[in-house]
């Protein structure tokens, strides 16, 4: 199917859609009233032919987020290029809490026309368009009761109906999936369309549903790490296809539909949403079986040149399947054998003989509630050796389960294994016998221990960081700490100045040696001349190696005497005697050698030594722990392995400090690589000659 675009905005009748928006939802309505030639107003109209200056402001995730946002860039970067017009973007922070400053800002510099992309404009554009009456302002997927606001919004329904459909029809399992961003109800009408495609195929198909997030967490649009674990759950429990309306997430989805398809030689399907992801997806294109095309570039590409043409509507502007608002995309031939049916079910919800609900309970299916409001959950978390305020591992757990507390007002209980860790298995069971919905061990020593007190408590919810358990009630959080430490280690050999590098591992065992591998590898993959000196603390089952900064800093010491100038740890609280180490030594022979930390930013959690730490390896334990907590929360949580590597930004580099940002180009070069697989990054050692 071809898409078209349509150069004049499709008017409604307003007080019609603004009675069913109730003045800034969504409307009720599931047709699209017959248009009407539009009533123009002058603010911030232009002469014709004068181009215009747009301010545009997105969301969470902003421009590059392969999605909702980046929809929007194409309809400005279309204007700039046919319209001539001049533009300004921002994106709103991680929380969001500044829409408003930046809004007001674009109509203060002049901007002729302020575009918020995203419902949660929504009070923030209210007030600013206000302040600012000469200016014309638009958002999308809301409505504002303004004289100068228009609302761009969409029949997300009926375009999810038709890629319902395209997954029934593709499926070979009888199973398909469905994850939504934020449990809202503009989410919902993606589900509720999806859900009628399939039905209207094949009644008999299962259709598994889950949201990331409850609002007013709305970061289940750019969480592409739950997205992948979900995905893979969904994978794992027969689904073949899966659609997402989840933004950034989505990116998650399809790293997923890879894995699996690749580790199962089998084949499954992932659906994107708002933009062709086939086409700002490359690396999954054989995983893309189309998109919902939600056509927020040609809306944002009308309203600018409605308003350079002095046409601008105020009030709502319906996008729907009669005007190609939305519709579904072909890139890739993948569904080249189903178009006709799909457009036959396209003909007949556009001339009304299928009406599409945007309420999931219409076709049989609510979507999940909130968690009852005033139980929060529990949750017991132990800490191995060294407990919180290692600066490294431990501390990193601790961070996911504060922001937890903080977020979402769960209770928390939390202790430290002993020095010699034989404690774990009994704080586990104190923990789960004293009511926490969910018990994390941190730390792959919990394995054994937490075997055993699971089955022991078959009713409460368990997660173990780096390590997995075959249990129905465990969680395993495992990481691709290789392909991080191999961007640390292209770092070390693009800044050493002495041709030698260091390694410390804390113990001796095959999970630390995924540390070294990668380490090796970046610092070969820069140039190959570079020695590397690696040093392991202990030899299980001694694993005092992990909190031993004494030790730390004797081997540190002893490495930069041999030369090297930048020294990675993998040793938990023992890399502070590295830290010590390299302060030390450059203080007492007037030089400069270089740390580098691990899974926490240690730029941050080290301050006595931030001349000296270079960049961290991140080890993303603290979003690992927040995404179970919040899984558990909603009641979606999924026992099995949970994999966060770097297309999903589970681990990474930090760049605190400024140390490393001359070369931040180079080691983003090698991420890419990586992520598209033209890099594969082994975990053992001896690959690499160690």
């Amino acid at each position: 199917m071809h898409i078209r675009t349509r150069l004049s905005i499709v008017a409604v009748v307003v007080g019609l859609l603004a009675a069913a928006c109730g003045g800034g939802g969504e409307p009720d309505t599931t047709t699209t009233p017959a248009a009407q030639t539009p009533t123009e107003t002058t603010q911030g109209a232009a002469p014709v032919g004068e181009p215009v200056s747009v301010g545009l402001v997105f969301d969470i995730g902003g421009r590059g987020d392969q999605s909702f946002n980046d929809a929007a860039a194409a309809g400005l970067d279309r204007a700039e290029n046919e319209l001539g017009v001049s533009s300004s973007e921002a994106s709103a922070n991680e929380d969001g809490t500044n829409r408003e400053e930046l809004l007001a800002l674009q109509a203060s510099e002049g901007s002729d026309l302020v575009i918020g992309v995203g419902f949660l404009f929504g009070e923030p554009m209210a007030n600013v368009a206000a302040e600012f009456p000469e200016v014309s302002f638009a958002i999308v997927d809301s409505v504002v009761e303004a004289p100068n606001v228009a609302g761009l919004i969409f029949a997300e329904e009926q375009g999810s109906f038709l890629v319902g459909a395209a997954a029934a029809l593709k499926s070979q399992t009888g199973v398909v999936g469905y994850i939504g961003g934020v449990n809202i109800p503009l989410i919902h009408a993606f589900e509720a369309g999806f859900l009628a495609g399939v039905q209207a195929v094949d009644p008999s198909i299962e259709v598994i549903s889950q949201y990331v997030t409850e609002p007013p967490d709305f970061s289940g649009f750019n969480d592409p790490a739950a997205g992948r674990v979900i995905a893979q759950s969904m994978f794992e429990r027969g689904a073949d296809v899966v659609y997402h309306a989840a933004g950034g997430t989505g990116g998650g989805l399809f790293q997923a539909a890879k894995d699996y398809s690749e580790a199962n030689d089998t084949h499954v399907w992932a659906i994107g949403v708002d933009s062709d992801q086939y086409l700002t997806a490359p690396d999954f294109q054989d995983y893309i079986l189309t998109s919902m095309l939600k056509r927020v570039d040609v809306a944002v590409f009308n309203t600018i040149a409605a308003v350079q043409a002095g046409s601008f509507s105020a009030g709502p502007q319906v996008f729907d399947l009669s005007v190609d608002g939305v519709g579904y995309s072909t890139s890739g031939g993948h569904i080249d054998d189903i178009v006709s049916q799909l457009d036959n079910w396209k003909g007949r919800i556009v001339s009304g003989e299928i009406t599409v609900s945007r309420d999931p309970a219409d076709i049989g299916v609510a979507p999940p509630p909130a968690p009852p409001a005033g139980e929060p959950i529990d949750i017991g978390l132990v800490y191995d050796i060294g407990g919180r305020g290692d600066q490294s591992f431990n501390d990193a757990a601790a961070a996911g389960l504060d922001k937890a507390a903080a977020e979402l007002g769960v209770g928390t209980s939390e202790a430290s294994a002993n020095e010699d860790g034989t404690n774990r298995e009994e704080l586990l069971a104190l923990q789960a016998s004293e009511g926490s919905d969910l018990v994390i061990g941190v730390g792959f020593l919990f394995g054994e221990p937490i075997t055993v007190v699971a089955a022991e408590y078959p009713e409460t919810s368990f997660a173990i960081v780096d390590s997995v358990v075959d249990a129905p009630n465990v969680a395993g959080l495992i990481f691709s700490e290789e392909q991080g430490s191999f961007l640390v280690g292209a770092a070390a050999a693009l800044k050493s100045q002495t041709g030698v590098v260091g390694y410390i591992g804390g113990v001796n065992i095959p999970l630390i040696h995924a540390f070294e591998a990668g380490f090796l590898a970046g610092v070969q993959a820069v140039d190959p001349s570079i020695e590397v000196i690696s040093q392991y603390v202990t030899e299980p089952p001694d694993f005092s190696g992990f909190n031993d900064p004494a030790a730390g800093r004797v081997i540190a010491q002893s490495m930069f005497e041999r030369g090297a100038d930048v020294v990675y740890h993998a040793a938990g609280g023992t890399g502070g005697g590295l830290f010590q180490a390299a302060k030390d030594y450059s203080e007492a022979n007037d030089t400069h050698v270089w740390a580098i930390g691990v899974d926490s930013d240690q730029y941050l959690t080290a301050p006595d030594f931030q001349d000296y730490i270079l960049t961290s390896m991140l080890k993303r334990v603290d979003v690992a722990v927040f995404n179970t907590i919040a899984a558990v929360q909603a009641g979606s949580f999924s026992a099995g392995p949970q994999v966060f590597d770097l297309s999903v930004d589970g681990v990474g580099y930090s760049t605190s400090g400024g140390h490393i940002d001359d070369i931040v180009s180079q080691l983003d070069a090698f991420k890419e690589q990586i992520v598209s697989g033209a890099v594969v990054v082994s975990r053992d050692p001896a690959d690499y000659g160690g």
